[in-house]
């Protein structure tokens, strides 16, 4: 150890270093690295630790907002399936009640037909037969007037009745 302490102070008395001052300088030292460090350095690492904090929380939010849109897309899509969904029913629906009204439409426009039809059947029938009727009377007219000038006597209504109902057996 004396090598050493001989050493040292020969490398003082070398270098000129001298206890005081190297004390002052270093006491000077640690006042200024205790103030940068206090007053630089703790403030900037505040500030850093601020920032890292922050930018974590904005990345979580990021994180958050982009679960939560993707919660909202499929959301949306589920919404629109169902729309879809209901509106093929809506729509399957409205055609059976259309092919529904068109049958009974349909069913209607033929029982209407078949009315008319034979309402035009009876008129027809009718309207034949009123034609025969009166096709018959004229016809037993004119014989009654054929049996008078053929027989040159005139008639009485009960000789009417007898040709008229004779005329009329015979016809179809």
């Amino acid at each position: 150890m004396y090598i050493l302490a001989a050493s040292l102070s020969e490398m003082v008395d070398q270098f000129g270093l001298h206890t005081e001052a190297f004390i002052a300088h270093f006491i000077a030292f640690a006042i200024l690295v205790a103030v940068v460090v206090f007053f630089g350095i703790k403030p900037v690492m505040r500030q850093l630790e601020e920032r890292r904090k922050r930018i974590e929380e904005g990345e979580a939010m990021h994180a958050r907002s982009e679960k939560e849109l993707s919660e909202v897309k499929q959301k949306g899509d589920s919404i629109i399936g169902e729309a879809r969904d209901q509106a093929r029913a809506e729509l399957e629906h409205a055609r059976q009640v259309a092919s529904g009204l068109r049958d009974d439409l349909t069913a209607k426009a033929q029982a209407e037909a078949d009315s008319i039809r034979s309402q035009a059947k009876a008129q027809t029938e009718t309207d034949a037969r009123l034609q025969r009727e009166a096709l018959r009377a004229e016809f037993s007219r004119l014989v009654a007037l054929a049996t008078e000038q053929v027989t040159g006597k005139v008639l009485s209504e009960a000789d009417h009745r007898a040709i008229n109902a004779e005329a009329i057996r015979h016809l179809p």
